[in-house]
């Protein structure tokens, strides 16, 4: 296959100086090229929307099962069964489980989401000023898996700590710290957790019958695809959600659209998801040489797709830097994935960030920062540690 080189530029946005602000370097990427190669990581970078899409919609010449995160699974010895599966065990695997994720069962769910984020929300308003992350964005997660998965953590600190490590564990330089609180995560599942669960939770569905299915292999298949669920649905729905307090603090327009007009909330959430997009990138491996826009990409590469950066494509979306939350293709962004590893969970975290924006913009004509908002220095997904606000009602 012959093709034009790579670009091949000092552009590293794992640096911790990228963390806070991650999309000036996003743009440079973007305007390098379709493909850029990080010589030093060696590491191939796509950026711009049609690259990412490529890469997460080519399954086959982009795979998942040697790891879809910076550390592969033969390194990190760590295998995600929904996100680090190719077919067919993937399509087995997501199966199990897939009908729990579907829009009637959601429905069902919103009733038990509504009740503790009005709770919450009511609670934080009368308070005034909070900081977001630790009144609403951090409990509100773990009340809806609770529901979903039947799993009662120990507390909200720890759920947020476990949930929290596994995102640092297969990013760059991870901290061997990481590693186990995720081994301390598990263990107190297999060991604690699965024998608070109520009955009739897809939790006992997963342990006890291997899904809907019944196709889960018994043992650590079981318990890992019990626990991906658990522990991913916590942190990308708490980003999700202080992301989006912090977005409509910055657009206060948008907001005062949201409170005229609660029909738009459904849009607002997709539009939030691709202003400021929770996961930062997802990884996949080639099978042999492929070509992108040119660029020859070898064969057993690493290749980075920066889903933020695609969301933000002045080539895809127009003004992308702006909040719009009448934006008609908003749910076109790539925040949660795409074709078969689009994320399961996708369907709960809307439900969440729905019933929070419909909470908060009952209650709350404005958002004001009253301190610097302190971002987590998390390369694999974008939250924050602190965002104090003032809920303005008057």
């Amino acid at each position: 296959m012959t093709a034009s080189p790579p670009v091949d530029l000092p552009l590293d946005p794992f640096l911790l100086e990228h963390l806070d602000d991650p999309y000036p370097v996003y743009e440079r990427l973007r305007d390098a090229g379709p493909v850029v190669h990080l010589a030093d990581r060696d590491l191939w970078v796509v950026a711009r929307y049609d690259s990412v899409s490529t890469v997460l919609r080519k399954y086959r010449q982009f795979v998942s099962g040697r790891g879809s995160s910076y550390v592969r699974v033969a390194a990190s010895g760590f295998r995600a069964p929904f996100i680090d599966n190719d077919p067919p065990a993937h399509t087995r695997i997501r199966r199990s489980v897939q009908q729990r994720f579907a829009r009637s069962a959601i429905e069902e769910m919103r009733p038990d989401v509504r009740e503790p984020t009005e709770r919450l929300v009511e609670a934080a308003v009368a308070q005034g000023e909070v900081d977001v992350v630790t009144a609403l964005t951090q409990p509100l997660p773990d009340l809806a898996i609770r529901r979903l998965t039947g799993i009662t953590p120990p507390n909200t600190e720890t759920i947020t700590s476990w949930a929290d490590s596994v995102m640092h564990m297969v990013g760059p330089d991870a901290d061997p710290v990481h590693m186990e609180r995720v081994l301390e995560a598990v263990g107190w599942l297999a060991e604690q957790g699965l024998a608070g669960m109520p009955a009739h939770c897809l939790g006992r569905l997963i342990m006890e019958q291997g899904g809907d299915t019944a196709d889960l292999e018994d043992g650590e298949e079981r318990l890992m695809t019990l626990a991906s669920i658990w522990l991913a649905g916590i942190d990308s729905t708490n980003s999700l959600l202080a992301n989006a307090v912090h977005a409509f603090a910055h657009f206060p327009e948008a907001w005062e659209a949201v409170r005229d007009d609660p029909t738009l909330i459904p849009n607002a959430v997709e539009e939030v998801l691709r202003w400021d997009s929770p996961f930062r990138q997802f990884f996949r491996r080639t099978v042999e040489e492929v070509e992108i826009g040119g660029v020859v990409i070898p064969a057993d590469a690493d290749v980075c797709a920066i889903l933020p950066a695609a969301n933000r494509d002045p080539a895809r979306f127009a003004d992308p830097d702006t909040l719009d939350i009448a934006r008609p293709d908003a749910r076109q962004h790539v925040a949660f994935g795409a074709s078969i590893h689009l994320c399961i969970g996708a369907p709960v975290a809307r439900l969440e960030a729905a019933e929070f924006l419909g909470a908060l913009a009952s209650r709350v004509r404005a958002f004001e920062l009253v301190g610097t908002p302190v971002r987590n220095p998390n390369r694999e997904i974008r939250n924050f540690t602190s965002l104090p606000v003032r809920l303005v009602t008057a």
